[in-house]
């Protein structure tokens, strides 16, 4: 009987999801250093 609940529980993960957690950080410096680093790799990328 194990076994059977097992497998059950195995194919019914497969049809579990995640979804992704955001956080809004409302720091100047921390929203400036992000847009450095994201603006330094596009350049990096770019050019």
């Amino acid at each position: 009987p194990e076994r059977c609940c097992q497998r059950a529980g195995l194919f019914l993960s497969l049809f579990d999801y995640k979804t992704e957690k955001y956080v809004i950080a409302k720091n100047k410096k921390v929203g400036i250093l992000y847009r450095v680093v994201q603006l330094s790799i596009l350049a990096y990328l770019v050019g």
